[in-house]
C-alpha cells in the first residue's frame, strides 16, 4: 500500500521536471530565433551598404572613364587646357574651395530673452552642439556648410578654445548662422523631426533655451575656405625611370 501511494508523488515529480526542462527547452528556442532574426536584420543591412557602396564605385568608374575620353579627345583636337581647367574648377567647388551658391537653409541660433519674474536658466551651445549639428545636416544631403562665415572642409574641426568655440582656427560667437547648401525640405525635416534614438536638432536647441530659427531660401551662398591646407603624409611619386 505504502508503494502504491509513493506512486502518484513520483509520478507528479516526474511531471513537474519533464515541464521545466520543455518550459526551458521552449525559452531557449525563442532566444535562439530572436538572435537568428537580429543577425539575419543585421546582415540585410550590411548587404543594403555593400550595394550602395558597390554602386557608388560604379558611378565613380563611369564618370572617370568619361572624364578620361574627354581628356584623350581635347588633347587630339588640341583642347586639352580647357579640360583640365574645367576639372580643376569642379575639384575646387566639390572641396569647398570656391564659392558656391544653391538652393538650402539658413538657420539661426541665438539666445532668447528671459522674461522679467521667469527664473528660466540660459545653457551655453558646446562644441559638441554645432558638430551634431552640422554632421546631420551633411548626412541629409548638405553638400557644403559655413558658420558664421567659415567654410567647413573634410579636415575641419569644431572645438572649444578656452571659454569661446572656434572652427579650425577662427573664433565663432553668438548668434551662429549656419548655411548650408541642399535639398531645402530633407534639410528641414532632419531638424524638426526626432531621431531613433535622441530628439529633434530644434528641440534641443530649444532646450538650451536658445532660438532655433530654420529659413529656407531658393539662392545659399557659402564661402570658400579661407584657411590653409598642409598634407603631411602625401608627397608625389616619382616615376620610374626620370632622370
Amino acid at each position: 500500500m505504502k508503494n502504491n501511494r509513493q506512486v502518484p508523488f513520483i509520478i507528479t515529480v516526474i511531471s513537474i521536471i519533464i515541464g521545466f526542462m520543455l518550459a526551458l527547452q521552449f525559452r531557449s528556442n525563442q532566444m535562439i530565433f530572436a538572435t537568428e532574426r537580429q543577425d539575419l536584420f543585421q546582415l540585410r543591412q550590411n548587404v543594403q551598404k555593400e550595394m550602395e557602396r558597390h554602386q557608388k564605385l560604379l558611378n565613380d568608374i563611369s564618370k572617370y572613364e568619361k572624364l578620361l575620353r574627354e581628356y584623350e579627345t581635347s588633347m587630339n583636337e588640341g583642347g586639352g587646357l580647357s579640360v583640365i581647367q574645367e576639372e580643376y574648377a569642379r575639384i575646387k567647388r566639390e572641396n569647398g574651395f570656391s564659392d558656391v551658391t544653391g538652393p538650402g537653409v539658413i538657420i539661426t541660433i541665438e539666445d532668447n530673452p528671459v522674461a522679467p519674474g521667469m527664473n528660466k536658466l540660459q545653457s551655453p551651445v558646446i562644441d559638441q552642439d554645432l558638430t551634431d549639428l552640422t554632421s546631420l545636416l551633411f548626412a541629409n544631403g548638405a553638400k557644403a556648410i559655413a558658420i558664421n562665415g567659415n567654410r567647413l572642409i573634410v579636415s575641419s574641426s569644431i572645438r572649444t578654445v578656452g571659454e569661446g568655440i572656434q572652427v579650425d582656427t577662427k573664433p565663432i560667437e553668438m548668434p551662429y548662422i549656419i548655411k548650408a547648401i541642399g535639398e531645402p525640405q530633407s534639410l528641414e525635416a532632419a531638424l524638426r523631426l526626432p531621431g531613433s534614438d535622441r530628439e529633434s536638432m530644434e528641440a534641443w536647441f530649444q532646450f538650451l533655451n536658445k532660438k532655433f530659427i530654420i529659413q529656407k531660401s531658393e539662392s545659399v551662398t557659402v564661402p570658400a575656405y579661407q584657411g590653409t591646407v598642409r598634407v603631411k603624409y602625401m608627397k608625389p611619386m616619382e616615376q620610374k625611370g626620370a632622370s
